[in-house]
């Protein structure tokens, strides 16, 4: 069997709210489950746990271990807790083949009344995996042998998955993300999909075929991770938005003018939307864009929110981010289509008069034209090519 165990984040909760999060958590596993075509059953046990019966266990092990909410995902063999000797004989029975000619630690969490402590089923199971050909080192071990007791019943781990944590998804409210198809504005959708916010998506459109890979990066992430929500996604022309920069901006500011018509025009999608957030994936200094003059600009010219999930990161730790999700290869082939600079040198340190200043060059007739281009549509619905 397969046992799932929920987020701490959820049981800092009042019991009220711990109830509706552990509701969403298992409706989004049953989402994922049915995803992978296999049959499973899932039941709860104890507070923290749910318990899948299923044939394909790795499959369905792997789909449990992409559900946000999830702490871990254990495939485990079940032993009766009623007699010690017994217990510590099927652990050894069971874990002698991965102690081997290993260093090796037996971690017990135990849960109810037992005439027997946690340390004593340890100390005679290790005695009988030494004898198996182990040798015990808690500090560092090669393998670690981990039995949980609940009441009359114990489950050897068999192996575990770790899960993504956080908050089910759809606990919180919706968010619009500004993704581009690269590393940052993915990896930031997915920390907020983390903390149980189901995200739209928008794209302004500067290239066609860099449209549909940045769908197609979202579509790999939400393929994977999206389990308990139904993104939207808003596509947006802004072709003829970069030709006025290039045409009546200096070319100093045009890259922090581009973000804050972006922002602005994404702001109006949020109010259509009822969305109350904007999510980017800026991380301060990054570049020219992303400095903290930069950013404050950016925040000062909209009257939603801007939600930053990255902003203190290294590049290299969003990256890894990316790899651990799964988007990292695709994100990788995005090109650059943003650069307006023309080679030269850029704004760093813009006050906000002067942004809004080179902002207010680009006629509010020509981003009404460009918000007359959006598409809507469910990003299920997306095939390269078709919008």
């Amino acid at each position: 069997m397969i046992h799932v165990t929920l987020s701490g984040d959820i049981f800092l909760k009042s019991r009220r709210t711990q109830r509706r999060m552990v509701q969403r958590a298992r409706a989004n596993l049953a989402v994922a489950l049915d995803r992978t075509g296999r049959p499973a059953t899932v039941n709860r046990i104890g507070r923290h746990r749910f318990r899948i019966i299923a044939e394909d266990q790795t499959a369905i092990a792997e789909a449990a271990a992409t559900v946000f909410g999830t702490s871990s995902v254990d495939t485990m063999v079940e032993l009766a807790a009623d007699d010690l000797d017994l217990l510590a004989n099927g652990v050894v029975e069971l874990a002698a083949e991965r102690v081997r000619g290993k260093t090796f630690a037996i971690r017990v969490k135990r849960r109810g009344d037992h005439s027997w402590r946690s340390l004593d089923l340890a100390r005679l199971a290790g005695d009988g995996l030494v004898r198996a050909g182990g040798t015990v080192h808690l500090d560092d071990p090669e393998a670690e042998v981990v039995v949980h007791v609940l009441g009359r019943q114990a489950f050897v781990v068999d192996e575990h998955r770790r899960g993504p944590g956080g908050l089910p998804l759809g606990s919180q409210e919706p968010v619009l993300a500004l993704v581009s198809g690269g590393f940052d504005s993915t990896v930031a959708s997915w920390m907020m999909m983390s903390r149980g916010c189901p995200v739209e998506f928008t794209h302004f459109s500067l290239s066609c075929a860099q449209s549909d890979h940045a769908l197609a990066v979202a579509e790999q992430l939400c393929a994977r991770w999206g389990a308990g929500m139904e993104p939207t996604v808003h596509l947006v022309e802004f072709q003829q938005i970069k030709e006025a920069l290039l045409a009546s901006v200096d070319r100093r500011m045009r890259q922090i003018t581009l973000k804050v018509l972006m922002a602005r025009a994404a702001a109006r999608i949020a109010s259509e939307r009822r969305i109350s957030a904007l999510v980017t994936g800026d991380a301060l200094g990054q570049v020219s864009s992303q400095t903290l003059p930069h950013l404050v600009a950016v925040s000062s010219a909209v009257d939603v929110p801007v939600l930053r999930p990255l902003v203190g990161m290294p590049k290299e730790t969003i990256i890894e981010y990316a790899r651990r999700i799964g988007t990292a290869r695709l994100s990788a082939r995005a090109r650059e289509v943003c650069d307006l600079s023309e080679g030269g040198p850029v704004a760093v340190d813009a006050g906000r008069r002067a942004v809004e200043n080179a902002a207010a060059a680009i006629p509010e007739s020509l981003m009404a034209d460009a918000l007359a281009t959006k598409k809507t549509f469910l990003l299920g619905d997306w095939r390269p090519g078709a919008m």
